[in-house]
């Protein structure tokens, strides 16, 4: 007969009484509204980005038609987190990763905002229940996730790289002046009445915004007019060309709240008078979600009153504004550029983590690791970095020359 004792004793009934492990269960769906309770709950999380919103998915699938595939894992019956996912071809190999993430500045996933400890689910669970409910990919790819955000299941067991840029913040205070203190706030403020002078000299200005679909959609078509210029001049291809992109953004601006607040909230530096007089020089899109406030993008008109700095007075305008309203930081993005760095006390390393689904997901994920290492080292290196963007400026300036109808 054999005994309790002898039973904890023995490997041969050992892991009858090893403690079981909560199940975890994925399901799919590709229809958006099919999730839309559990995404509803988990969205309201103070800490859920803004880029896993029904707002942003919604508006990325309307507008690029690209197809969206919404992932909900399961805990023993407890929703854990959904994931709103896209399936990009790379290459042959099927790579799943965040839907609308090309245009993204920070990643989270919607998480339960639950007490989990960092095992409560490991890599090949997740493996396994994505296995189950039959996603079409050989990797999966979390990127741009800040250490918060990735240090907590489902995501805190996957192999991760650093992000190759980070992004950077300002917090806000009630207090305006607060704020311009962490930053230098005499030179921000000499700098802030010398653009204002300046303009003033031409006839003035008014700070705007895109209350109406309007006034809104007047803001973004000169955002897409002016952005080109200045990625060109930085050996960029102009991403925004697309028309789906385009009919993303434009979603995103005419989506609105109940109160009446868009998705997409558009700022601009117009003038007031002079020969000029209606001319927007500077355009800015801000998102919002509980407190936080993203920059998205931003661009100006450098033929008109271009030593008035009209980008910097639009981001003074903005956080003044944002500060005044409660809000409790304002993200410039990803990307690190000097005017970011100037703004900027807050710098945050961000971190891709991956999972291979299939052989030839296992195969490649090391290599995508590598490729993302030797990115963020080029971009640390202002050497290797020059000849990165000479590089990729001739490459840009060939392609548009090969397209007989390029502007």
């Amino acid at each position: 007969m054999v005994n309790a004792h002898d039973i904890s004793a023995n490997p041969l009934f050992g892991a009858a009484l090893a403690p079981r492990r909560p199940r975890v269960t994925a399901y799919l769906t590709t229809d958006l509204a099919a999730a839309g309770r559990s995404w509803a709950q988990l969205e309201q999380n103070p800490d859920a980005s803004f880029h896993q919103s029904r707002a942003w998915v919604g508006a990325w699938a309307g507008g690029t038609g690209m197809p969206v595939s919404v992932i909900t894992l399961d805990q023993d019956g407890q929703t854990l987190a959904v994931l709103p996912l896209e399936i990009a071809n790379v290459g042959g190999l099927r790579i799943a990763r965040f839907a609308g993430t090309a245009f993204s500045n920070a990643n989270t996933g919607l998480v339960a905002d639950a007490c989990l400890p960092d095992d409560a689910i490991t890599a090949a669970d997740l493996t396994e229940a994505l296995a189950r409910a039959g996603l079409n990919a050989d990797i999966m790819l979390f990127d741009k996730m800040p250490p918060d955000a990735v240090n907590r299941p489902p995501f805190a067991r996957l192999p991760r790289v650093l992000h190759q840029n980070p992004s950077f913040q300002l917090p806000l205070f009630e207090n305006f002046q607060d704020v311009l203190a962490q930053i230098n706030g005499k030179r921000r403020r000499k700098k802030f009445r010398q653009s204002e002078r300046r303009l003033e000299a031409i006839g003035g200005y008014r700070h705007i915004t895109g209350d109406d679909d309007e006034q809104a959609m007047r803001l973004l078509e000169t955002f897409l007019k002016q952005k080109p210029t200045r990625l060109a001049a930085q050996g960029l291809p102009n991403v925004f060309a697309d028309p789906g992109v385009r009919s993303f953004l434009a979603r995103l601006a005419m989506s609105r709240d109940a109160s009446g607040e868009a998705a997409l909230e558009l700022h601009g530096i117009e003038l007031a008078g002079g020969e000029h007089e209606g001319a927007v020089i500077a355009v800015a899109g801000l998102t919002r979600k509980q407190g936080h406030v993203t920059c998205q993008f931003g661009s100006i008109d450098e033929t008109i009153a271009a030593d008035a700095s009209a980008g910097e007075l639009l981001f003074y305008r903005m956080i003044e504004r944002a500060a005044k309203a409660g809000e409790r930081v304002f993200d410039f993005g990803v990307g690190d550029q000097p005017y970011k760095r100037s703004w900027c006390p807050v710098r945050t390393d961000l971190v891709d983590c991956y999972l291979p689904l299939t052989l030839k997901g296992r195969f490649a994920a090391p290599l995508i690791a590598a490729a993302i290492s030797a990115k963020r080292v080029i971009k640390s290196s202002p050497s290797l970095k020059r000849i990165a963007a000479l590089l990729r400026g001739m490459t840009v300036r060939e392609s548009a020359a090969a397209r007989p109808d390029s502007d």
